[in-house]
């Protein structure tokens, strides 16, 4: 257990807002820092709970670092405009959040005492597919704005590694999925299923492409863990989710179909789309014993249920 609050940024959002939970669950005090550009819902059955603090704050502003990691020697940093589409609306920003302003927390971060700085990046930045399954160590190609700049920001953070004494610790998310209390339906499975559910029917486009998937709740026992676990020899990356999560998406039609009864699902050739990944998660299995506890089948079961 820290001695001080843990510092959660992007607290009250979809991944966010379960790590909360499973935090306080466990006894910790929990400071959130959040603009609450999608609202504060995620979090508002947990506000009578004394162990949480939740602060308004914009992370481009170094102004605000100060208040925010004072007593704090451990940052989970969730903050950023996720998605290609979300960081299409306003791309300066996206710069700004993602890369810039994470970069620059990090360093407050080192000079404030903070020791462990788990920062949440993607497996997006792989990119373009090849025919290897793709480690760590593989060449990355980011082939949207978000991808790049988590890229960057994990470039910039690579940099503060033995910087005072600052730990930080790079965890490419795979493509994540499930229920929240702050939810989304702009992720892949999450929205598939809501299409299913409500209309009957699912279009899947292109299909060959590969993902690697992992459910939230396995995502927020990686961060955790992150938190405390031995870091890896060599840089501090690692691959979050599990080596029978990769999909390609034409395989989702048999678990759509199976899970949902009635639904159609047809599979549109046709349309390409260049971003395909398939990747090893041996690295995090290996030095943490991670394995995923659900599966794409399960995440469409609740979801389903929800709905």
């Amino acid at each position: 257990m820290s001695s001080g609050p843990i510092l959660v940024t992007g607290g009250a959002g979809y991944i966010g807002s379960i790590l909360v939970r499973l935090l306080l669950t466990q006894g910790e005090r929990v400071r959130v820092v959040d603009r609450m550009l999608h609202g504060a819902h995620g979090l508002v059955e947990l506000s009578q709970d004394v162990n949480l603090e939740v602060m308004q704050r914009d992370l481009r502003d170094p102004r605000a670092h100060g208040d925010i990691l004072e007593g704090v020697t451990t940052v989970i940093h969730l903050a950023a405009i996720v998605g290609d589409k979300a960081c299409a609306l306003d791309e300066e920003l996206a710069v700004q959040t993602n890369w810039t302003a994470t970069v620059a927390l990090a360093r407050s971060a080192a000079a404030r005492g903070v020791k462990r700085f788990v920062f949440a990046s993607t497996c997006s930045v792989y990119g373009e597919g090849r025919e290897e399954v793709l480690t760590e160590g593989s060449p990355v190609k980011p082939l949207s704005l978000y991808a790049e700049t988590r890229w960057h920001a994990e470039q910039g953070l690579l940099e503060t590694v033995g910087l005072e004494q600052l730990e930080p610790i790079l965890l490419r998310f795979g493509t994540v999925y499930g229920l929240s209390p702050r939810m989304r339906f702009d992720l892949v499975v999450n929205l598939l299923t809501l299409r299913a559910v409500s209309t009957g029917e699912v279009s899947i486009f292109g299909g060959t492409q590969w993902r690697p998937f992992v459910h939230v709740q396995d995502i927020v026992r990686a961060l955790v863990t992150a938190t405390t676990a031995t870091l890896p020899e060599g840089p501090p990356i690692l691959n979050v989710g599990d080596n029978l999560e990769n999909y390609q998406l034409r395989d989702l039609k048999e678990e759509l179909e199976s899970r949902i009864p009635g639904v159609r699902v047809s599979i549109v050739p046709e349309a390409t789309d260049p971003r395909t990944y398939r990747v090893s998660f041996d690295r995090i299995e290996h030095l943490w014993g991670f394995r995923a506890t659900k599966r794409v089948g399960d995440g469409i079961e609740e979801v389903a249920r929800a709905l």
